[in-house]
């Protein structure tokens, strides 16, 4: 099967606008992309991944139905999967060491993993609480991932940020058609 593409803006059209160039996948593309991944014994993909994201494990979990839990596997090491889903360099990175990418066209991981970020609950389960606080400066990349990382440990976290808005270069630095402003 062929590699999935996304439907994307009219050039002429967003040429006049700052919508984002490219559509998520559609639940059946989504799909069929899945079913493209070999589920490798030794996944060079997750090597690829500078934050050791289980993608076999994630994409199996999505082509057997359930999205929750493909969720559930990307947020065990990135709570930021909307947002990594469309400004990741997978090209370089997971997509780039994918097996089907030595002879065609490597597995949409992006694509796959943004399109799991958009359509799971983000909500933090599993919590137990430790009676520690903790005051992280910036709500940049760094300062969401420290935050939901201690939570996740149990700290109960205020994020402190000097801006109008959380979110950092998220916000202030990547442009709409880029990365939509609500995805954040």
């Amino acid at each position: 099967m062929e590699r999935q593409k996304a439907k994307e803006q009219d050039r002429f059209e967003r040429r006049n606008n700052f919508l984002p160039v490219e559509e998520n996948f559609t639940k059946e593309q989504a799909l069929n992309e899945a079913s493209r991944c070999l589920n490798c014994k030794n996944p060079q993909c997750v090597k690829g991944c500078p934050v050791n994201i289980q993608i076999p494990n994630f994409i199996k979990a999505f082509k057997d139905g359930d999205i929750d839990k493909a969720g559930e596997i990307i947020r065990q090491t990135s709570m930021l999967p909307s947002v990594c889903g469309r400004v990741c360099p997978q090209e370089r990175q997971c997509e780039g060491k994918c097996i089907l990418g030595i002879k065609g066209d490597a597995v949409a991981i992006g694509a796959l993993e943004r399109y799991v970020g958009d359509n799971t609950n983000t909500k933090l389960t599993k919590i137990v609480d430790n009676h520690k606080k903790v005051a992280i400066v910036g709500s940049g990349c760094a300062g969401i991932t420290a935050a939901a990382d201690l939570r996740k440990a149990g700290f109960k976290v205020t994020i402190f940020e000097a801006l109008h808005q959380a979110g950092g270069v998220l916000v202030y630095g990547i442009p709409e058609f880029r990365l939509p402003k609500d995805k954040v």
